[in-house]
């Protein structure tokens, strides 16, 4: 689906492919992500172009469509930067110490597909096709460290290192085409609905809709995985994945 500014409504301004788990509050939670509004402030209305419908907040599933938007003020798509990252693989000590924590915690199990590892191959010490993943990637720790984001980990300092994104609480244990997906933003988590799974693209790994695991999230557990993590992920696929003409 797509979405417009009704005052020029041939231009694109974003759209996703939409596999069924966005709902209308989605929707609008996604708009106040990647939209700017300036001048007459007032609340956004947003209308399928063909039926008219006009969404709200509730937790229908979003139609596809062609949808405008309608403000009093002037409509401008956010300059957010999206950070791009490429993908680690750990290798290092510190690393390894970070992959055993969150196999400890999720225990062989895909904390967004469901798939268990058999217990055959834990028992040996072998994880094929699990893999630790980082929710924050490791890539970018010079960022980590410049915007504090060690505050989202600050419960765990046992396996955390100087900086913090080796937290266990900043991993998520995966199988590894989801690893990938995720690591893409093509599949992310929104802790903000229900820590439901979305993703943005056509869904090969049948992950659409889905919750997160509870294991990796128990109240009260100090390595549970950080909420805040999670959000920035959330908020970085919204402007990988839907930002833009699609």
């Amino acid at each position: 689906m797509r979405f417009y500014n009704a005052a020029d409504p041939n231009v694109v301004l974003g759209g996703f492919f939409q596999n069924g788990s966005i709902t209308e509050a989605n929707f609008l939670d996604i708009l106040e992500i990647l939209l700017v509004v300036e001048g007459e402030p007032g609340p956004l209305r947003v209308q399928e172009r063909i039926s008219n419908h006009i969404v709200s907040r509730t937790h229908v599933p979003l139609k596809k469509g062609a949808y405008d938007i309608h403000s009093q003020g002037s409509i401008e798509i956010s300059d957010e930067f999206f950070l791009s990252s490429t993908i680690s693989y750990a290798e290092t000590a510190r690393d390894r110490r970070f992959s055993r924590a969150v196999r400890e915690r999720d225990g062989g199990k895909c904390m967004i597909s469901g798939f268990e590892l058999p217990q055959y191959f834990i028992d040996r010490g072998q994880w094929p096709g699990v893999e630790a993943c980082h929710v924050f990637p490791l890539s970018l720790e010079n960022i980590w460290n410049v915007k504090g984001f060690r505050d989202w980990v600050a419960s765990v300092d046992d396996i955390s290192g100087s900086s913090g994104i080796n937290s266990v609480r900043n991993g998520l244990l995966f199988e590894a085409r989801t690893h990938r997906l995720f690591d893409l933003h093509l599949v992310s988590v929104n802790p903000d609905d229900g820590y439901k799974v979305v993703v943005f693209c056509p869904d090969m790994v049948n992950c659409d809709g889905r919750v997160l695991d509870p294991a990796c999230r128990i109240p009260g557990d100090p390595t549970r995985v950080s909420d805040q993590a999670l959000r920035w992920h959330y908020r970085q696929s919204v402007l990988a994945q839907v930002r833009g003409a699609r």
